[in-house]
């Protein structure tokens, strides 16, 4: 549930690092009201701190939000070697001639 929400959000912004991506998804859900499930957990396992040069940090409240962290995180760089390999996909070897020393 959590992951496919995640997914629509990555959809949504391809052009941008999912790694980012992830962060502000976060922030984003925690900041606003509670609207379905996901949130809710969210807000139950997770909360975010932010320093006085407006960086922010998502912080564990317990261990199965350490493990939704690193699940979430995961996906976001499986997603990332996703549009990677990808791109690869449709190159041709002589498209990396520009490369050699």
């Amino acid at each position: 549930m959590i992951l496919k929400e995640f997914s629509k959000y990555l959809q949504e912004n391809k052009n941008k690092n999912s790694v980012n991506l992830l962060n502000e998804w976060i922030i984003e859900r925690l900041q606003r009201p509670s609207l379905d499930k996901v949130d809710n957990i969210l807000k139950t396992e997770l909360y975010f701190a932010k320093n006085n040069n407006g960086k922010t940090l998502v912080i564990a409240k317990s261990e199965t939000g350490r493990t939704l962290i690193n699940a979430l995180y995961n996906f976001a760089l499986s997603f990332e070697q996703y549009k990677m390999a990808k791109f690869l996909h449709y190159k041709k070897s002589n498209d990396f001639n520009n490369f050699k020393n």
